[in-house]
């Protein structure tokens, strides 16, 4: 808590009935901090609790009436610009003092790239991951948050759909979509723009919007949730294959299913490799894969020896990876990280139990 918050209830204190405090000793000479009486403490909590529920309720309200409008804005594409441009205009243009004249100017200059079918899929899908990041923010119990976890994986799936549609191949493998051209650098839909407005919107910049946090999105900012959204196992970039899968997906199925751990390792390896082979060349995923591949397969099963799970199984993986692949970049800080590893997982052998046994013992 601030010390701008705290001053008033430290001045509760101070108005706290002289007949409620016990009586002051003589002042000793003491280092030892300031210590209140133990009807001060209690007075204190109470009200500190009192303003915990003030707190959560002023944040369900901010949540509550975002939460109506974007769930109107999720209703298709089209609603989801409709709600894009309110928003665009309130951070932009009214919250400046600019004119309306302005906004219309900047929206007809803007007509072409608004009216991108692409663009209007990336706020479409942007929006719809912002309200599962509001939904998530209330979650305290990893058991909770098995909904929401379905959602996101459904969610991802769908937008590596709407990134492989706005990208095509060339005959000759060559990447020829408008995404990855022009897009991908900047805030898509969403992106932090100066005053006014005034720099033009990516068309079809799915990889851009998506790319971007949902934190400070026009949605977010127009509706002030950036400070609210602070939820730490979470991931607020929307194509974020491997955030989603380590801060959201992975927590939940350690805690409640990890025998599941495997087949959910396996859904983020797909989803990584489908997403890099929609937007690189034929040439750049060959050349990707050869050492991500293995690098992913590792990584999988460290992660699984780490956590107890199937760890035999797993360890007879990660050498197969050393065995298979001796020429990748990682191989020699595979091979002495598995050694290490084995040694920490191995009983110890009969020599080793007689060294470690103290001398003249029975």
């Amino acid at each position: 808590m601030k010390l701008t918050q705290l001053l008033p209830l430290l001045a509760l204190v101070l108005a706290y009935p002289a007949s409620a405090q016990t009586p002051a000793a003589e002042p000793e000479k003491s280092e030892s901090k300031v210590i209140l009486t133990p009807a001060q403490t209690e007075h204190i909590l109470k009200e500190l609790e009192k303003v915990e529920a003030q707190i959560g309720k002023g944040r369900g309200s901010v949540f509550s009436t975002a939460l109506a409008k974007f769930r109107e804005g999720m209703a298709s594409p089209a609603a989801a610009l409709a709600l894009y441009l309110d928003c665009y205009k309130l951070e932009h243009f009214d919250r400046k003092n600019l004119k309306q004249t302005d906004f219309m100017d900047w929206r007809n200059k803007n007509e072409a790239n608004l009216k991108d079918e692409d663009f209007k899929r990336a706020l479409w899908l942007q929006l719809e991951y912002l309200v599962l990041t509001i939904q998530a923010q209330e979650i305290d119990e990893p058991r909770e948050m098995a909904p929401i976890v379905t959602s996101v994986q459904a969610f991802l799936a769908k937008a590596i759909t709407a990134v492989q549609g706005a990208t095509t191949h060339s005959a000759s493998g060559a990447v020829t979509d408008k995404d990855v051209k022009g897009g991908g650098q900047g805030g898509g839909g969403g992106g932090r723009r100066g005053g006014g407005g005034g720099n033009n919107v990516p068309a079809g910049d799915i990889m851009g919007t998506l790319r971007q946090s949902v934190a400070s999105s026009e949605f977010a900012k127009a509706y002030s949730l950036e400070d609210f959204l602070k939820r730490d196992e979470w991931e607020y970039q929307p194509l974020n294959v491997r955030g989603i899968y380590s801060n959201i997906v992975f927590p939940y199925y350690l805690a409640e299913k990890p025998t599941d751990l495997p087949v959910q390792w396996d859904s983020r390896i797909s989803a990584e490799v489908a997403m890099q082979k929609a937007i690189k060349s034929e040439t750049e995923f060959d050349e990707y894969y050869k050492d991500a591949g293995p690098r992913m397969t590792w990584e999988k099963n460290n992660y699984l020896v780490q956590r107890n799970v199937a760890p035999v199984i797993a360890l007879a993986d990660m050498l197969k990876v050393i065995q298979n692949y001796p020429s990748h970049p990682d191989a020699m800080n595979w091979l002495k990280e598995f050694r290490e590893l084995v040694k920490e997982v191995s009983e110890p052998t009969e020599e080793a139990a007689a060294v470690e046994k103290p001398v003249g013992s029975q």
